[in-house]
């Protein structure tokens, strides 16, 4: 989701993103050049625009220290290093569900005949959407951009991958949306979020469900493992999910796992015992999510990834006439795949009273 050295040197995909960038890159200061030259010649007085690479390498490196900084949401910073990088003319990313194979049978002869079988398949996928923003900067200012080291452009560059980063972190929980608020569908497909996706299996915490409030603090430590295990038993046995998930939680239940997990003795926390279970891997706190509500999934890209179609990046816009401002588009490509198997079990699951 964020170019570097590594991603660019292991992906095809990756180079192709990349050196798509730098040709837009070139082609915005060649227009800008050529536009200059043109007013020039009919007396106009113009600034040459040109984006000097050192603000595009500072552009370049506050994306990745932007991206990769901790806004509360922990799960975006955990899901980066799974991404995988495909190219930007793919709109939706498809799989195949494999079914078993292979009915096997016990002879002393074998001599019994062996029986056939072939595996069957279902697919599914996941939408690659745009996510844009920009900033802009008065056509008279640019004068004093070039003298002061463009450090106000590289300020609004700054806040505006920030807007792109919590983005893509409200669309993991709640979808792809349009701007009428509607979810995206491509080919039937569609990603509707942590709370909402079929792919994601959906635990009722309250009285239709396992009826009880991980914020309360009146509950024994005993009385939230109890509840914590039928959560936890959702992926781990009714979904036959394989790897430990690390869970998310809101940051008022994980003050309420700090208590000691038993008043009776010198124990451990709450989290530290919860930790300790079968099938959990670790407990964080997220600000994404608030009250009774927690998310759970492996940090396995066979189970659950972004998919990038183009890495975060930042390009100017062409002028049109002598006074149009210097406008910048701030943007990527990106979808988030959530992998169920052929009987259609998960390792993804959100909890919540709904």
């Amino acid at each position: 989701m964020i170019f570097q050295k590594k991603i660019i040197g292991n992906s095809r995909s990756a180079i192709a993103q990349w050196n798509e960038v730098l040709r837009a890159r070139n082609a915005a200061n060649m227009h800008e050049a050529q536009f200059a030259a043109q007013n020039r010649a009919a007396g106009l007085s113009v600034n040459e625009g040109l984006i000097p690479q050192d603000v595009y390498q500072e552009f370049d490196r506050v994306t990745v220290e932007r991206m990769r900084s901790d806004d509360g949401d922990t799960f975006l910073n955990d899901l980066l290093p799974l991404s995988r990088s495909v190219n930007i003319g793919k709109l939706v990313h498809k799989f195949r569900q494999a079914s078993d194979s292979g009915v096997v049978q016990t002879s002393m002869t074998g001599q019994i005949g062996v029986k056939m079988d072939q595996v069957e398949y279902t697919y599914d996928g996941s939408i690659i959407p745009v996510h844009d923003t920009g900033f802009s900067r008065n056509w008279r200012e640019w004068n004093a951009q070039s003298s002061e080291g463009f450090d106000a452009l590289i300020d609004d560059q700054r806040e505006s991958v920030a807007s792109i980063r919590a983005h893509l972190a409200d669309n993991f929980l709640d979808g792809h949306l349009d701007s009428d608020g509607n979810a995206i569908v491509v080919d039937g497909i569609s990603w509707t979020g942590m709370r909402n996706d079929s792919r994601v299996a959906q635990i009722q915490l309250g009285a239709a469900g396992v009826n009880f409030d991980f914020t309360d603090t009146t509950k024994t430590g005993a009385e939230v493992r109890a509840a914590f295990i039928q959560v936890r038993d959702v992926l781990w046995i009714d979904n036959n999910c394989g790897q430990d998930a690390t869970y998310y939680v809101s940051r008022e239940v994980m003050s309420n796992f700090e208590r000691r997990f038993s008043t009776s003795f010198d124990s451990k926390t709450i989290q530290e015992e919860l930790e300790s279970m079968q099938g959990v891997a670790a407990i964080k706190s997220t600000s994404k999510l608030s009250g009774n509500q927690l998310m759970a999934f492996p940090l396995d890209a066979n189970k659950i990834r972004p998919v990038v179609g183009m890495g975060i990046n930042t390009v100017a816009m062409p002028r049109p006439v002598y006074n149009s401002n210097y406008e910048f588009v701030v943007w990527g490509a990106a979808g988030f795949e959530v992998r169920t198997d052929f009987a259609g079990n998960t390792c993804a699951s959100y909890a919540s009273v709904f």
